[in-house]
């Protein structure tokens, strides 16, 4: 995959017991994943969310694709390349940082986006593509959401089993 101009870099703050310092500075290097590479930049596992000096996203379960606490990726997009259709109970707000996107969703309508658009998404069965010839970055934020939807019993769709999350 090409890669993006710009390289991932990650500054954690906390507090020292006297004052705030940085915890972490580095680049990240993204994973494969779903003809994507993604980077779980934090996560927390409940809200509200508990400060801790351990970086939760070193834990396996930062591959899940949400969390029941908040959860922060970038994810990048290679050119040309059509995603997974998939849901998950969350909401998620996408914001689109470089390229172009092509967002799909279950009745088969397609939203054109561009760098500077913000997406809300909200549990709905979605597919994120990249139809040009340059990788695009996307920063996903995603929060729990209830697990009914006007009614109907939501459930996790077209997210694999090791991407799931569990308790």
């Amino acid at each position: 995959m090409e890669s993006t101009e710009a390289p991932l870099r990650r500054v954690v703050t906390t507090h020292d017991g006297s004052k705030s310092a940085i915890l972490s500075d580095a680049y990240l290097d993204p994973s494969e994943g779903f003809a994507a590479k993604a980077a779980t930049i934090w996560m927390t596992k409940r809200y509200p969310a508990e400060i801790v000096i351990n970086d939760p996203s070193d834990d396996p379960r930062s591959k899940q694709m949400y969390s029941r606490g908040s959860l922060i990726r970038v994810v990048d997009f290679p050119p040309n390349s059509t995603g997974h259709r998939h849901r998950t109970q969350s909401l998620d707000y996408a914001i689109i940082l470089q390229g172009e996107m092509e967002m799909l969703l279950d009745d088969g309508s397609k939203t054109k986006l561009q760098a500077g658009n913000v997406i809300v998404q909200q549990a709905t069965m979605h597919q994120w593509n990249n139809p040009t010839d340059k990788t695009s970055r996307v920063v996903f934020v995603l929060l729990p959401s209830e697990p009914f939807i006007v009614g109907e019993a939501l459930r996790d769709e077209g997210v694999p089993e090791a991407f799931r999350v569990t308790d």
